[in-house]
C-alpha cells in the first residue's frame, strides 16, 4: 500500500515537470520505487497465498518499470542496459500472456472481460510495440519508450487504487475504467511524442530532385562561365 500510494503521488510531478529538470528525474525516482515496492509486495503474497493473477501481475510490472527506467540510458548508447532491456521484454511478454490465458479461463458471460485479460492484452501490445524499438541503433526512439512503458506501469497503479478504495463500482469496473482510460492516453502519447525520420528520409525522392535541378541549371549556363579557357583562347 505505501509503495502505491508513493507511485501515485509521485506519477503526475513527474508527468507535469519540465523533462530532464532534477524535479522530473526525483519525482521519477520516487514513482519508480514505490512501482517496485508494490510490484515485489504482489509477487511475495502470491507467493504466500498462491495466487496466479497477483503473481504475473507483479511479474509485469516489473517489466514495465524496468524498460522505463532502462531507456534513457538505451539511448545514450549502454549496450548492457539494451541486453537487459530485452530480458525484461521477454518477461512482460509471458507474463502477458499467462494473464491472457488466465483472462480467457475465468470470462464469463456476466463478466466477460476479466481483469487478468485486460492486463494481459495491454501487456501484449506494450511488449510488441517495445520490442520492435532497435534501441542504440535508435536513440531517439528512447523517449517514447520511455514515457510508453512508464504510462504503462502508472495504469496498472490506477488499476489497483481503483480495486483497493473505489468500492463504489461493480468490481469489473474497477479494473475496467483506468484501463480504458489509460490505454488510449499511452496510444495518444506514442503518436504525439514518436520520432519523426528527417525529412530526406521521409521524401525519398528529394535527393535525386535537387541533383536534377543543379543539372538543369548547370546546362543552361553560358558557354563562356563553363569554359574559360575557351574565351581567353577567342
Amino acid at each position: 500500500m505505501v509503495g502505491g500510494f508513493l507511485a501515485f503521488a509521485a506519477a503526475p510531478l513527474a508527468l507535469l515537470a519540465v523533462k530532464g529538470s532534477q524535479r522530473h528525474i526525483l519525482a521519477g525516482r520516487f514513482f519508480m520505487i514505490g512501482m517496485g515496492m508494490a510490484a515485489a509486495s504482489a509477487i511475495l503474497l502470491s507467493v504466500m497465498r498462491p495466487q496466479l493473477f497477483l503473481f504475473l501481475l507483479g511479474l509485469l510490472s516489473v517489466s514495465f518499470i524496468g524498460t522505463g527506467y532502462l531507456a534513457p540510458r538505451i539511448g545514450r548508447g549502454s549496450q548492457s542496459g539494451y541486453r537487459w532491456d530485452r530480458v525484461l521484454t521477454v518477461l512482460g511478454g509471458m507474463a502477458s500472456l499467462g494473464l491472457v490465458g488466465d483472462g480467457l479461463l475465468h470470462s464469463t458471460l456476466m463478466a466477460p472481460f476479466p481483469a487478468s485479460l485486460v492486463f494481459g492484452s495491454l501487456g501484449l501490445w506494450i511488449a510488441g510495440a517495445h520490442w520492435r524499438w532497435r534501441g542504440p541503433a535508435d536513440p531517439f526512439g528512447w523517449r517514447i519508450e520511455h514515457l510508453t512503458s512508464l504510462l504503462a506501469a502508472y495504469t496498472v497503479a490506477w488499476c489497483i487504487i481503483f480495486a483497493l478504495y473505489v468500492r463504489i463500482l461493480p468490481r469489473p469496473a474497477q479494473w475496467l475504467v483506468p484501463a480504458v482510460l489509460g490505454i488510449p492516453a499511452i496510444m495518444w502519447a506514442r503518436r504525439r511524442f514518436a520520432p519523426r525520420a528527417p525529412r530526406a528520409a521521409r521524401e525519398p525522392n528529394a535527393g535525386a530532385l535537387t541533383r536534377q535541378i543543379s543539372l538543369q541549371q548547370s546546362l543552361m549556363e553560358p558557354t563562356d562561365r563553363k569554359c574559360p579557357s575557351v574565351r581567353r583562347t577567342s
